[in-house]
Parts: C-alpha cells; structure tokens; sequence
C-alpha cells in the first residue's frame, strides 16, 4: 500500500512539473507575441486585438499538437472539417489561422506532417519501398506523395530514400 502511494505522489508531481513547464511556455510566447506586436505596430495596438493574436496563436499551437498526437492525416481523405470539429472550432477561421502560422494551405500543411511520417518510418525501416511509405502515411496517391515530399524535402523521395540508405551504410 506504501509504495502505491509513493508512486501515485510521484506521478502527480511529475504531472505537475509537466503543467508547470507547458504554462511557463504559454506565457513566455504570450510575451512574445505581444513583444512582436508592439514592435511591429507603428501605432498603439489595443489590447483586444494583442488577446486576438495569444487566441490565435493558441489554437495553432493546439492545432500542430493534435497532428503530432493524434496523427489524424493518416487517413487519406482527411478535412480542414474533420481538423475543426476535432478542436472545437470553425473551419473558416481555423483555415485563416494555419494560413497565417504556416504559411501553408490546409492540405500543404496535413501533407507537411504526412511526409514528415514517412520520413520517420523510412529511418525505421530503410527496406520499405516509396509506395509503401505513401501508402502508410495517409496519401491517397503516389503522385500526390511524390509532389508533396518534393515540396517539403527539396528532392524526390527515390533520392532521399537513397541517400538516407547509403548514409546509414557508413556508419
């Protein structure tokens, strides 16, 4: 019974350091962002609109750790919909936002986080093949895989796949 209860102490204070630390970082982008807002503004900005952008950039960084989470763009025919209903929010609005923080569309920003994936898998598994990485990472398509790793990685992925393979080898 002791050591049950040792462990249960120890689990909420980690818990708590956790939420400790993602409150600090809250508050410090907070600061950043008004710090940025400030500086960016030649003219007083209220601070209706400094609660605007926290809000925003809030829902962004929500919007990034349900993706990395989740992983809700391995199913291929996922919607900014689908993303909305899933955070509570409106799609219109959560389309502006990830616009802004992006700089990307919805479906360059869900193909982003589909190649990175693949990407992993692959330092996994240097032995699958390029549709199998596609195919597991929530493409519908090869041709929509092979444009979407050309875009995030800067190269098609049969060089990547054989370099990262040719790398691994020299070690």
């Amino acid at each position: 019974m002791n050591t049950i209860v040792w462990i249960l102490a120890a689990f909420i204070a980690a818990a708590s350091a956790v939420l400790i630390c993602l409150l600090i970082r809250l508050r410090k982008k907070e600061a950043r962002i008004m710090e940025l807002l400030r500086d960016a503004a030649p003219q007083p900005v209220s601070s209706e609109e400094m609660t605007t952008a926290a809000i925003d950039q809030f829902l962004y960084d929500k919007c990034c750790k349900y993706m990395v989470e989740k992983r809700p763009f391995l199913v291929d025919r996922y919607t900014i919909q689908d993303l909305a209903n899933a955070l509570f929010t409106n799609r219109a609005y959560l389309s502006k936002v990830i616009n802004h923080y992006s700089g990307k569309n919805f479906r360059s920003y869900v193909n982003y986080y589909r190649v990175m994936y693949a990407v992993e898998l692959f330092r996994k598994n240097h032995s699958l093949r390029i549709v199998e990485m596609a195919q597991l990472s929530g493409f519908h398509s090869n041709t929509a895989f092979y444009q979407a790793f050309r875009d995030v990685m800067k190269e098609p992925p049969s060089h990547w796949c054989s370099r990262v393979r040719k790398n691994s080898l020299k070690r």
